[in-house]
């Protein structure tokens, strides 16, 4: 069966483009038709099976050309172990057009990417739907897994009180009191408890095996099963009072009672989340003609004006128009202590109004606030997958198969070596003890939890893998300015050869249209000089200045690399009273040497201290930074660091990156998130400093939140912390499940201790993650001198 789509394709530009596309299209296997809309930028392609669709994309890129991908975050319903997201993950990559797949088994979300025009989210959740775990919307999500939740307590509670009668009898026949039920009273309590409660496992295995695959689910509607038949079997042709009926009921029970207690735990574990989204207040207080109009915050606009009163949460983030207070963002950056603000400064939503009413503008549209992208980037965090979890998933695949493959063994031997009660016995305990749930918990809960620290904390991780590498790395690049240093550089002094008013004008209006630090400080120290309004051409030389033009002059402002490309050469003159801790930046007019700023920038007082913690741990510590040399002495002297590269562009520090990783790896860089995205790019970990620049959240696979160098430590300390938390889970996950199998496969285990310890082993590996809730890394001056990390 054909099928046609109509897919948007990036690149074509003219009609050449065009014929390529479709004559490298035309020659594919299944190929039936292949037509370019230039105008339109979209493929018209009909393809005689799936099997070609799903190849389509790679076929585009290989002619030269992209596709366009989009991404979305679902919450599916009936999630109940690993193997569902494994099952689910199966599913989707099967679908065309399908580029990536990642499931979270503690959060019951999915994270598709797809190729626009062969798949579409539409089709997505009609085959989520098909395989019994349809999406549900994310504002009703959480309500309906509060009912479910509810309803999972209420039925294990039932369940318990319908078993505990068949229990005290059996436990009373044990020790010779004739308090044994009889077999109908038996039936009668257990087939609600069988058919009733028991309904998911029935439902959950049956979509399970209808599409291929095996879960929880499966071993528990076996193994219930063959305790609840067996003993029907005995009581109504065997005409036997030794009967199991309260095995399958006590199992059925305590699963449901520890999945339960499973969801309680991995919504502790994902608090973080909530809690930052509950930050976001529903309306402001919004100016309309003169008045205070309650305004619900999803319809706020950029330019629109609010009014934040004391003890106020910030709706929006924007600028303050008047007034000062002081702001609590210990929510969004780790900050204790409150921020002072006044006029032309910026608040964010979600942080707390202390002391003062101000008037706000607001900058950013509801989707764009820092809020949502910390709350966006967490969650996508806690989606990815580190190796580790790739290689469990792989184990949780083939478990069930596994473990129904060893009760069938056990049942033959049993039979064979001791009875047939006691082989029914032994299969069952084997199949209800075994629990892939603390499997494929183990890792993203720890995640969760881990990620919820960072948080917290001021430490925002957008790259879990990265955050693996960091707990085994040794080599660590810092960059200067911002980093190292306070990132506020100040005009020490300025040579005035010839530069008159009116060139300064000029220097401060070019210099108004960069962002960089330098330019920053120059344009502070000119803030009296006049002001120019002369129309003007600006150029932007990355490392190494700025080039601006007017109808009159051209000016070139920079570093000595500039000059020299330039053709101008700078004489012994030019760096006279030049002292070495700053960074010089020339003026020329119309090829003329006019004046000199030499700027500096103060060491930060907490570089100090990371740089001894590093020390201590036998890390080996760099300074990479596009300063001049005698800089780079001055710091590198002041820090006690070990190497120093100077004078690099911010290409050359990636390559600087580059020679470090051919040394060790994994290499650690950090940076402002600005003016090294390059090196960050390059470098194993990339860490961003500041205070949560957008730039920096979409560059570095970590981000401090706030301009603190300590949180270096923090985060080096959470990635450690999270790597014993998930080894420490995958260990007694695998540990309960070899010794557990193999007792319960040798008789050793009856039925209901089988069920209570399968239902528990996933609620200790997720107490275990939300214990690291309560943790927090420790201050630099709480560390002692240890040895090396790796």
């Amino acid at each position: 069966m054909s099928s046609h789509v109509i897919i948007p394709v990036n690149g074509l530009t003219c009609a050449a483009c065009v014929n390529r596309l479709e004559k490298s299209l035309s020659k594919r296997p299944g190929v039936e038709q292949a037509s370019v809309n230039l105008a339109l930028e979209t493929l018209d392609l009909r393809v005689d099976s799936n099997r070609q669709l799903a190849e389509v994309a790679q076929w585009i890129e290989q002619a030269g050309f992209s596709t366009e991908t989009s991404r979305a975050q679902m919450n599916v319903a009936n999630v109940t172990c690993a193997a569902c997201t494994a099952r689910i993950e199966k599913a989707l990559r099967r679908m065309p057009g399908v580029v990536s797949v990642s499931a979270n088994p503690a959060t019951s979300q999915i994270q598709v990417e797809w190729t626009e025009g062969v798949c579409s989210q539409a089709q997505i959740q009609e085959r989520l739907a098909a395989i019994n775990y349809p999406v549900v919307k994310a504002s009703s999500a959480e309500k309906t897994h509060q009912d479910s939740h509810t309803q999972l307590l209420q039925q294990a509670l039932i369940g318990l009180a319908l078993s505990l009668p068949m229990v005290i009898g059996m436990v009373a026949s044990m020790i010779g009191l004739p308090w044994m039920l009889p077999g109908w009273l038996q039936f009668a309590l257990t087939t609600p408890v069988q058919f009733w409660l028991g309904a998911r496992f029935y439902k959950g295995a049956y979509h399970a095996l209808k599409n291929g695959g095996a879960n929880m689910d499966v071993l528990v509607a076996l193994g219930t099963s063959a305790a609840y038949g067996y003993s029907l079997y005995l009581w109504l042709v065997v005409g036997s009072h030794h009967l199991y009926f309260e095995a399958a009921a006590v199992v059925i029970s305590l699963v449901m009672l520890g999945k339960w207690m499973e969801a309680r735990a991995k919504n502790m574990a994902g608090d973080a989340i909530h809690q930052l989204m509950a930050l976001q207040p529903p309306v402001a207080q919004q100016w309309q003609a003169g008045q205070l109009i309650e305004t619900p915050v999803s319809q706020l606009a950029v330019g629109d004006e609010i009014q934040i009163q004391p003890g106020d949460t910030v709706p929006a983030d924007g600028i303050i128009i008047s007034g000062t207070t002081a702001v609590n963002e210990s929510m969004l950056t780790g900050e204790s202590l409150p921020v002072s603000k006044a006029a032309e400064d910026t608040v964010l939503a979600g942080t707390r109004n202390m002391d003062g009413s101000v008037r706000v503008r607001v900058h950013k549209s509801p989707e764009h606030f820092r809020l949502k992208q910390i709350v966006s980037l967490v969650n996508n965090a806690q989606m990815q997958k580190p190796e580790i979890q790739k290689q469990v998933d792989k184990i949780s695949a083939v478990f069930v198969p596994v473990v129904v493959a060893i009760a069938v063994l056990t049942f033959a031997l049993q039979s064979w070596l001791v009875s047939f009660d006691a082989a029914v016995v032994a299969a069952v305990s084997v199949l209800v003890i075994a629990c892939p749930c603390a499997l494929g918990l183990a890792t993203p809960t720890a995640i969760m939890a881990a990620t919820g620290v960072g948080a917290r904390r001021g430490v925002l991780v957008r790259d879990i893998n990265q955050l693996h590498l960091l707990q085994r790395a040794g080599t660590i690049a810092f960059d200067k300015t911002g980093t190292l240093t306070v990132g506020t550089p100040q005009v020490q002094n300025l040579e005035n050869w010839s530069a008159t008013p009116a060139l300064l004008a000029l220097v401060k209006q070019a210099q108004q249209q960069s962002q960089h630090p330098l330019a920053r400080a120059m344009v502070e120290s000119l803030k009296d000089a006049d002001a120019s309004s002369d129309e003007m051409t600006f150029e932007n030389v990355s490392g190494r200045g700025v080039i601006a033009s007017t109808l009159q002059h051209r000016l070139i402002i920079g570093n000595q690399r500039l000059f020299s490309e330039q053709g101008l050469t700078l004489e012994p003159p030019h760096f006279e009273h030049l002292a070495g801790d700053a960074t010089p930046v020339w003026v020329a007019m119309d090829d003329q040497l006019m004046a000199r700023f030499d700027i500096s920038d103060a060491i930060r007082a907490e570089s100090a201290g990371l740089i001894q913690w590093l020390k201590q741990r036998n890390w080996a510590i760099w300074l990479l930074t596009g300063d001049r040399k005698s800089v780079a002495d001055s710091v590198q002297q002041t820090l006690a660091l070990d190497h120093q590269m100077a004078e690099l562009l911010p290409e050359h520090k990636s390559q600087a990156v580059i020679q470090l990783q051919k040394k060790a790896s994994p290499v650690v860089m950090v940076g402002d998130g600005i003016n090294d995205a390059p090196a960050l790019a390059q470098a194993d970990v990339s860490i961003a400093m500041g205070s949560g620049a957008d730039v920096a959240m979409e560059t570095a696979g970590i981000t401090l939140m706030r301009p603190d160098i300590n949180l270096v430590a923090e985060a080096i300390q959470i990635a450690q912390k999270t790597q014993q938390k998930i080894y420490q889970n995958l260990f007694w996950a695998f540990i309960y499940n070899c010794i557990g199998i193999p007792l319960a496969a040798f008789g050793l285990l009856s039925p209901i201790v089988a069920g209570a310890a399968m239902a528990f082993s996933s609620v200790s590996v997720v107490s275990s993650s939300v214990l690291l809730l309560r943790w927090n890394p420790k201050s630099l001056s709480e560390h002692q001198p240890e040895g090396n990390n790796t």
